[in-house]
This record gives structure tokens, sequence and C-alpha cells, in this order.
């Protein structure tokens, strides 16, 4: 098979490039090539010979380039992300076989007019005086951005549709939800990252380590209620715990700051920044820590929820270090990784006891993980990539 994949959106969705290219390059005969922007500077090196990197000719517009692409005569492309060019992509009819991966389940396949109202509505009734561009002229902004998107986004699944090519999501449950929409036969499920191997360099612990992956946000994950319950359990926490924020603290969510170094004066370790990590030392840090805290906000608002119309990058830094992981009840976890998941509804303090107390369940958790993430390794995934 000779398979493109693109990706000219986000960089940081490299992992995602790597498990397709990865799992296809499995069978020698298989050709595949990724298309990414020179601009983007997207992180990637293969030592496999059947995997080759291209990219945009110099002035070549996006429309120009993608049609180029399509012209190279694949059996079949996954476009990785579209989260602009929404335009550019819309206008290509595509010849090859595609599959696209949806990010956002809601956003391509339920997000009428009414629905985007309803959005508006809902996050100007959550708005604050004290923080009027923000809470006010922000949500008003997206609202006719996402407008002029919503057409594009309609249009790539009309064609999507007629044409009989498929979607790709992360987990079962996003199946579920997707199923309203689409037909079954043309969805796959595959992971944002594959498990290959990791050294566990948790063992010398002397703390119990939780890492928190991927960018701070409270918006989409409940820093400050997670500071409060370190805060009001001190007592017992106190130099038994280490916190690591894998990700950086952009400007909006540096108001966090404050409340970390006080909980570090109290006895909490922690470590963070507030610049981009880079792969290496992210991958060091993520194989150091004991188990991954996936403090999730389920419903990030009246329409979007992890675990049905999105996935949550938690579950996929789990996958590649092979970690146990945390989240709060309501979220949907895989269900070959249940074993090695914990839940909490509104207090994580009994879980976090729980683990200090008894090392040998953290032994035993980490243990069960380095056999869960095998279903996730490229040889067990390669037929969902070629399902008829």
């Amino acid at each position: 098979m000779k398979i493109g994949i693109i990706e000219i959106c986000e960089a940081n969705h490299y992992t995602a490039v790597e498990a397709l290219a990865i799992t296809y390059s499995l069978k020698s005969e298989n050709q595949v090539c990724i298309y990414t922007l020179k601009s983007l500077k997207i992180p990637l090196s293969f030592s496999q010979k059947n995997i080759e990197i291209a990219f945009d000719n110099s002035g070549e517009l996006i429309e120009d380039y993608l049609k180029r692409i399509d012209n190279d005569g694949f059996d079949q492309i996954h476009i990785n992300t579209i989260s602009k060019y929404y335009k550019e992509f819309a206008s290509v009819n595509w010849q090859s076989k595609v599959v696209l991966t949806v990010h956002n389940i809601d956003a391509y396949f339920d997000n009428s007019f009414d629905k985007q109202i309803d959005l508006l509505k809902y996050r100007l009734n959550r708005a604050s005086i004290q923080k009027i561009k923000t809470s006010f002229y922000l949500p008003i902004k997206y609202f006719f951005k996402e407008l002029k998107r919503q057409k594009q986004r309609d249009l790539i699944i009309k064609n999507l549709k007629a044409k009989g090519d498929k979607v790709l999501i992360y987990s079962d449950a996003q199946k579920v939800y997707l199923q309203k929409f689409i037909d079954a036969s043309k969805v796959i499920v595959f992971p944002f990252c594959i498990h290959q191997s990791s050294k566990d360099l948790s063992q010398t612990n002397q703390k119990l380590r939780i890492c928190i992956p991927g960018s701070v946000d409270n918006e989409r994950r409940d820093y400050v209620g997670f500071f409060e319950v370190l805060k009001q359990n001190i007592s017992f926490l106190k130099g038994k715990i280490a916190i690591d924020l894998l990700g950086y603290i952009p400007k909006n969510n540096q108001f966090l700051i404050p409340l970390i170094k006080e909980l570090e004066i109290l006895g909490i370790q922690f470590f963070y920044q507030a610049n981009f990590l880079k792969a290496d030392e992210f991958e060091l840090r993520l194989n150091t820590c004991d188990i991954i805290l996936g403090n999730l906000k389920v419903n990030l608002n009246n329409q979007s929820k992890y675990g049905e119309t999105k996935e949550t990058g938690v579950i996929f830094n789990m996958i590649k270090a092979a970690k146990p992981g945390i989240f709060p009840s309501d979220y949907i976890v895989p269900e070959d990784l249940k074993e090695i998941c914990l839940n909490y509804d509104e207090d994580i303090y009994p879980i976090l006891k729980n683990l200090i107390e008894d090392n040998s369940l953290v032994k035993d958790l980490k243990e069960k993980a380095k056999l869960a993430v095998k279903a996730y390794e490229p040889e067990n995934l390669y037929q969902k990539l070629v399902q008829d």
C-alpha cells in the first residue's frame, strides 16, 4: 500500500503522526509519506526505510499543496488534523481514499446554528465584568469565526460521506457517540499514541510522584480544586508527595503559580515551568512518575465532553509510558485500561492517602500497566488501519 499522512496544522500532534506511520511501516511493502510544512517545524524522524517526510514548496499555496499530494496516487490518505485551512481542505476533490481524524466530534457532526447559539449563551452566562475581554469579547469573536469555519466543516463531512470515506477517532466511547451520525463501518478507532519501549525511572522515588501531562489550563482541568485538596490535607501529605505539572503554564493561567508556591512552602514538592518543554525532557519526567493524574473537567461546556465528543491526551501518555492513571468517575476510561485506573468522585484525597500508605498498590498498578499497554503496540494495532 501507498499511504499518505497529512499534518499541516498542529506540530504537537506529531505523536499521532508517528503512531500511524510506524504502524503502517510494519509491512515492508507499505510505503508511507508524511506531508507537513517547513514552517510547522514538526519534530519527526524515523529509522524505518519505508517512511519518508515531504514538505511544501517555497511559496506554494496550501490548496495547491493539498492537490499535489492527492495527485501522487495514494491508496489511502490520512488527514491528521484540520484546525486551520478549512477552506483549502474543503476545496479539494479528493481522488484517493481519505481517512479524516476528527478530534472534536461535536464540531464536525453535531454543531447546528442553534447549538452554536446555545454555546455562545453558555459562555456569556459565565462572563465576568472583571474579565471583559476574555469573557465577553472573545466568545462573541469566536462565535462569528466559527460560523465561517462550520460551513467548511459541513462541506468536508458532506463530501466524505458522499465518497464513502472513513473517520478516525481515538476511543470506543467516542465511537458510540459518533455512530449517531455515521455508519459504524466507516469509523476507525486508533490511538493518538502507541506504546513502544519505555524505561521505568520511578523505582527509586522516595515520594509518590504524580504527573499531570499537558499545558496547564484551569478551563479544561481542575487545578484550583486539586490544589485546595492538597492544602486541606497538608498535615498528612507534607513531604510525602511530588506533583509534576508536565507542560507549560500559559500567561492566562499563571495565577496558579502563587498557589503552587504556597503549597511548596507548606511542604509539597512541585515541578513546573512557564515555557514549552523539549520532547526529551518531557519523556524523562513522564517515565519518572509513579502515576498520571487526569484532573479533567469532563464536561467542558454544554456540548463538549471528554470521553465522548473528544479524548484526553492523558490516556495516551499512560500508554506511551506504561503508567497507571487517576480520573474523575464520570470520565469513560477505555475498557482495556480500566484495571490500571483509579476513580474519584468529589474528593481525590482518599486515593492519594491510600497510594502513599500502601506502596504495594503503586507497584501492582505499575506492573499491570506494563501488560495493559501491550494492546497499543504497533503489531497489535495494524489490523485496525487496514480493515475493510
